[in-house]
């Protein structure tokens, strides 16, 4: 398999289970209890996408680093909605 190909695939599977991940936890985040935990992790994901970008600072593309915060921010709004302002701001 070529390399571009190979790259369109893997985008592609991220894009997938980006989508499948989101809905399902949108699902869950109907029950309240549930809502709660699924915040939480959130927050955590958010702070260990952060945490990593301040460890590897200028070894790390820019692009890489802050764009996984932003993915982060971004599902999180898919999920559970505008619930005030993100936690991580790109």
């Amino acid at each position: 398999m070529d390399t571009e190909k190979e790259i369109h695939s893997l985008s592609a599977e991220t894009l997938a289970l980006s989508i499948v991940v989101g809905n399902v936890l949108s699902k869950l985040a109907l029950n309240p209890t549930l809502r709660q935990a699924i915040a939480e992790g959130f927050d955590q994901s958010a702070d260990v996408a952060q945490t990593l970008t301040e460890h590897f600072g200028a070894s790390a593309s820019p692009d890489h680093t802050v764009k996984t915060i932003k993915i982060v921010e971004e599902l999180r709004q898919m999920v559970l909605g505008k619930e005030g302002p993100p936690r991580h701001f790109v």
